[in-house]
């Protein structure tokens, strides 16, 4: 049908966020929505995180993280949102 989408979500309980090889953040629950990432913050570092290239890193069960570098990166009340960069 014309004018539906279909919007893919993605929620897991933890990540990081590196600067490199540094964290720039600890992470709890996450989400992926479209091409929007949003988090709860467990811990950041208010400097790295303003940093570029700033990298998310989701564990996997076979020990490989997922990677994907992220834009527009945010932390507000606790919370941190971004948006994922494609490739």
């Amino acid at each position: 049908m014309p004018g539906i989408g279909h919007r893919i979500v993605i929620e897991g309980p933890a990540a990081v966020v590196r600067l490199g090889y540094q964290k720039a953040a600890t992470l709890g629950r996450w989400r992926v929505e479209g091409g929007m990432f949003s988090a709860d913050v467990v811990d950041v570092d208010g400097f790295r995180i303003t940093q570029e290239p700033l990298v998310l890193e989701i564990p996997n069960a076979d020990g490989i993280p997922t990677r994907r570098r992220l834009a527009a990166v945010s932390v507000s009340g606790g919370r941190l949102v971004a948006t994922l960069i494609k490739g």
